[in-house]
């Protein structure tokens, strides 16, 4: 029997967020600590160190000079970047493999999850939101449930079609009724069970907004948006597309006009190949 003990215990077998990790979103996204202190953060952990200056020697940024230190890697990438690249690296291997109970070849869930978290913190940034690595962490988490249900679908994934095609219902909604959870939520579970923040763990449980809402925190709204962009540019696989009922809300709760969500769209996909081919390192 499918049970929620038995998911949360199976989800151990996922490797999980290394503890550097949360120390950084505690302090990227506050403008008072200083860049030497997140720096040697990341300075002091040796596989993390590694994978940066892998990825910041490779051919995709294409420097002269090679980069042989931490420092090196924030004066000609930029913090920012940095940062990014330290928290791409660290769910890569998970999020890589294929799900073939959602319909999902390998590789596919982690562009879709990369290019969320790309999309959310483009938005994050046009409207000047606080906490912007805890957007782009959650974007790009928030479909880690699915790692752990994709071995569960077998012939629930034909009920589950059934019910999104006959019903008209959402993937989420109709996982909760074939299965009794949906990825989302147990997703949400998952980061509890890591130690992220209530923030970030909620966030990623909500980030679908299948229950009744009277107020979209805005973590989960620039989310949502950014999802919603990722189905419309055709991002996303099949199964994960469409039910954007609040899309237009969550705009105006934003402030951003269908131009310039049009912008985030086409700025991203004149960097894509440059950003899948990045990916290809990681």
């Amino acid at each position: 029997m499918l049970t929620l003990d038995r998911l949360l215990k199976e989800s151990e077998r996922i490797e999980p967020v290394p503890q550097v990790i949360h120390q950084l979103m505690a302090l990227v996204d506050d403008p008072e600590v200083p860049v030497s202190e997140i720096t040697e953060l990341i300075l002091y952990e040796p596989l993390v160190t590694a994978n940066l200056l892998k990825l910041a020697n490779s051919a995709a940024f294409g420097f002269k000079k090679k980069v042989n230190s931490v420092h090196d890697a924030v004066v000609l990438l930029g913090l920012k970047r940095v940062v990014e690249l330290v928290l791409l690296n660290s769910v890569t291997k998970p999020l890589k493999s294929a799900h073939q109970g959602y319909g999902l070849e390998e590789g596919q869930l982690w562009k879709q999850s990369v290019s969320c978290a790309l999309m959310a913190n483009a938005i994050a940034e046009t409207i000047e939101a606080p906490e912007k690595h805890t957007v782009f962490t959650a974007a790009l988490l928030k479909d880690i449930g699915v790692i752990v249900l994709d071995r569960h679908m077998g012939e629930a994934m034909a009920m589950i079609r059934k019910a999104m095609e006959v019903d008209s219902l959402s993937l989420v909604a109709a996982e909760r009724q074939v299965l009794g959870i949906d990825h989302a939520h147990l997703g949400g579970l998952i980061a509890e069970k890591w130690n992220f923040s209530e923030t970030l763990a909620g966030t990623i449980q909500n980030h679908h907004l299948t229950d009744e809402v009277t107020d979209i925190p805005v973590q989960a709204a620039m989310i949502y948006l950014a999802d919603s962009m990722c189905s419309m540019s055709g991002l996303n696989g099949e199964l994960f597309c469409g039910h954007y009922v609040y899309y237009d809300r969550i705009c105006d709760q934003l402030g951003l006009s269908e131009a310039r969500v049009n912008r985030i769209m086409s700025d991203f996909y004149a960097r894509k190949e440059d950003i899948y081919g990045l990916l290809a390192i990681l």
